[in-house]
């Protein structure tokens, strides 16, 4: 039997090479937006944090320099969260672009798996018919025909 030779077997490589690539991609993706999204927790508790002391501090009657100093971190904690929530909302949408990309490679790469599917099947098949042709012929030879 002839071994199956699939004339497009570097193509299929590279595709799943590319699919494995953007994969990849995808994956590293989600890591930066996980971290992010912890980053964005984390500055939320500070926040939280920072008004449970400046409410602690005004009722135990701190002054107001002391108090502006808090404020001041305040703001810029805010500031931070905005950034953090923009840059999170920015790493979503590439996610989501990712997401897209890989399906189109995985699709292309199925495309030619399907392909190779169907010609390995055929193959195999038009084998199995040659073989049954060689055994027919065998026994033909082997047992002639009584009626001659």
């Amino acid at each position: 039997m002839k071994r199956f030779a699939f004339r497009l077997e570097t193509l299929l490589k590279y595709r799943r090479n590319l699919e494995e690539k953007e994969q990849a991609e995808l994956f590293q993706m989600l890591a930066r937006l996980r971290r992010e999204q912890n980053h964005l927790e984390d500055l939320q508790h500070k926040h939280q944090e920072v008004l449970v002391e400046l409410t602690q501090q005004r009722t135990a009657g701190a002054d107001c320099s002391d108090t502006r100093w808090f404020y001041l971190f305040l703001e810029r904690l805010r500031f931070e969260m905005r950034r953090s929530a923009d840059r999170i909302v920015r790493l979503e949408q590439e996610v989501q672009d990712q997401k897209i990309v890989l399906v189109e490679a995985s699709k292309k790469k199925k495309i030619l798996d399907s392909l190779k599917t169907r010609q390995r099947k055929s193959h195999v098949a038009a084998e199995e018919k040659q073989e049954q042709k060689s055994i027919d012929d065998l026994v033909v030879v082997r047992f002639p025909l009584k009626n001659e």
